[in-house]
């Protein structure tokens, strides 16, 4: 089935025994604004999972701004949160699906694969008047064990080894705004521009003008080029400002079926934390 779910779908599944909801909504400007949202009103059932403190490790001189954590501290907070190997997972934020995206795809890369993203928002859950609470469940915890997918995402020696090879190595896809794809503003990291030879395709493309997921024919027509090269047999290699918004273009390429998709987790702050890798800007 399509790891994209609609709220009706998660609607009536809601008390499955097996099913564990993850609250991952998030604001890089007020960090604690998202589990004061949660606390305020959640769908029923649901954890709470903080991008900064739950799904990203320590910050260090590279690594990015949101590095990976470390798996086994992430398989206890994933246990603890009531996750276990036979557990379905369905993540929702209300900020487009990126900070649920994040929790997908590091899901999948522990080697759990029953995980969904609901393709609409929590302020679409709660305008379509479905059930709301600010009581917290009692989470049994379970033992959550990391198998590390290791092929799921690249360092910056295999992007820089793709940014050198141009057509004949890996396609690099940037996933930030254009104005900071090109260079003309960079609001988050100390340099502008991109990694040379990398794709521009903002990670809100994947949304509709309601906000929600986009159908898959929808999102076909919006990475044709990067199709094209994921069936030449080229790997994809995506990556934005620090590992979290490039994950909603990686998990709509997963979609449409594209098997050779990679997550680049440092991203752009990791690249530039090195002074001699090369900054591109304008367009490619």
């Amino acid at each position: 089935m399509s790891t994209i779910v609609a709220k009706n779908w998660l609607l009536a599944r809601l008390y499955d025994h097996d099913l564990v909801i993850v609250d991952c909504r998030f604001q890089l400007d007020k960090p604690e604004a998202g589990r004061q949202a949660y606390e305020a009103g959640h769908i029923p059932g649901a954890v709470y999972l903080d991008l900064e403190a739950d799904l990203s490790g320590p910050v260090g001189p590279h690594g990015g701004r949101h590095p990976l954590p470390d798996m086994e501290q992430l398989a206890q907070r994933l246990g603890e949160a009531g996750i276990g190997p036979d557990s379905r997972v369905v993540a929702y934020d209300d900020q487009g699906g990126m900070y649920a995206a994040r929790l997908w795809w590091l899901l999948r890369y522990a080697g759990h694969e029953h995980v969904h993203v609901l393709g609409e928002g929590f302020s679409a859950w709660q305008a379509a008047g479905y059930p709301v609470t600010a009581e917290t469940r009692v989470v049994i915890p379970q033992t959550f064990v990391a198998h590390p997918q290791r092929k799921l995402w690249a360092d910056v020696s295999e992007v820089h080894e793709a940014s050198a090879a141009g057509d004949a190595g890996a396609l690099l896809v940037d996933s930030r705004e254009a104005k900071r794809y090109i260079g003309e503003e960079e609001p988050m990291d100390a340099r502008a521009g991109h990694i040379p030879g990398a794709a521009n395709r903002f990670w809100k493309g994947v949304l509709d003008e309601h906000g929600a997921w986009k159908s898959a024919e929808q999102l076909r027509e919006y990475y044709p080029d990067i199709i094209q090269a994921a069936e030449a047999g080229r790997d994809v290699i995506v990556y934005c400002g620090s590992g979290v918004s490039a994950c909603p273009n990686v998990l709509a390429l997963h979609e449409l079926g594209l098997t050779k998709v990679k997550l680049y987790p440092g991203s752009w702050s990791d690249w530039i934390s090195y002074p001699e890798n090369p900054v591109a800007t304008g367009e490619e």
